[in-house]
């Protein structure tokens, strides 16, 4: 019996879901993700944080945070990003933020998570879980879960899907050869295809389409809950729905209260995920660039609206 009990430690340790994040700048956020993945997130699991910190003193931040959080830190070579580590196109940047991102996943997918023999789910550092969910239930039936997105090609028209890697999730226990998964963005080889972020997981999907089994994730834009998006017509920008019709509205949507009290302050570029059960606060590194202004107002009214969710 002794001899038995020993044998099932591993297979017990291999079903707990892993959940990793890249970090750059923004500890704060990790210490968000962490409380809302402890409200939230129904599975036993492991958080870590795979850091892409390029300067000593950000490395530092975040390793410290981590440490007290008592989450996994792994910090990325800055080699990699000097190779390339993953194809790139003549005269492509290799520290673009997307090629950057692409690069840390790769690389922590490649030493850590393809290795892991329960759920795993990847997720932007700017993205937050607001409503319960179990990524091993989500992926039981499938095994993948995540946001299709697609292109096409500049020449032939034709349309290619993949996952978005902002968030994907993984049934390890079924993939197929899932050390062969590539998150790189940019050409897909032998076509005038560009992709985003996670774009080459689309080669996988059609090598494996006629086994694979994904569940798509809703992606649902701001302008589509009377919050100003970047990518939205010019007329959306500056939304002036009535708060009574955008209450409304919502309601009849299946948003809840703290939702909706949200979208009435109208934070700028901000997505839902799913069934509203992530929120993704977008280009949270500012990568964009944009105004400190601007920065601290979406801050102030996600940070509200984070701090009620986590009361209840």
């Amino acid at each position: 019996m002794k001899s038995l009990f020993f044998l099932l430690i591993p297979l017990l340790l291999s079903a707990k879901t892993i959940v990793f994040t890249t970090a750059f700048n923004r500890p704060d956020f990790i210490e968000l993700q962490s409380k809302l993945f402890q409200k939230f997130l129904k599975d036993d699991y492991e958080f870590w944080v795979i850091s892409d910190a390029n300067n000593p003193e950000m490395r530092k931040k975040i390793e410290t945070t981590c440490a007290r959080l008592g989450l996994h830190c792994e910090n990325v070579p800055q080699s990699i990003h000097n190779l390339p580590y993953l194809y790139r196109s003549p005269g492509e940047n290799y520290n673009n933020p997307n090629v950057r991102h692409c690069n840390s996943v790769q690389w922590a997918w490649n030493n850590f998570f393809s290795k892991h023999d329960g759920p795993v789910m990847v997720i932007d550092s700017d993205m937050f879980p607001v409503r319960p969910f179990s990524v091993a239930e989500m992926v039981k039936k499938d095994q993948l879960a995540g946001v299709f997105w697609s292109t096409d090609d500049l020449i032939t028209n034709k349309n290619f899907g993949y996952l978005w890697l902002a968030l994907i999730m993984f049934n390890n226990t079924t993939l197929p050869d899932r050390g062969s998964i590539c998150f790189n963005c940019g050409y897909i080889p032998g076509t005038h295809t560009i992709c985003d972020s996670g774009g080459w997981t689309g080669i996988y999907i059609q090598r494996f389409k006629s086994i694979l089994n994904i569940l798509p994730l809703a992606y649902t834009q701001g302008h589509h809950f009377f919050c100003p998006y970047r990518y939205a017509p010019d007329s959306l920008q500056t939304d002036k729905t009535p708060d009574d019709v955008v209450i409304r509205e919502l309601t009849k949507k299946g948003f809840t209260e703290d939702e909706i009290l949200l979208c009435l302050k109208r934070p700028y570029t901000i997505e839902f995920l799913g069934d509203n059960q992530f929120l993704h606060y977008r280009a949270g590194t500012n990568y964009e660039n944009y105004s400190n202004d601007i920065l601290s107002s979406k801050d102030k009214i996600l940070l509200e609206f984070f701090d009620r969710i986590l009361s209840k």
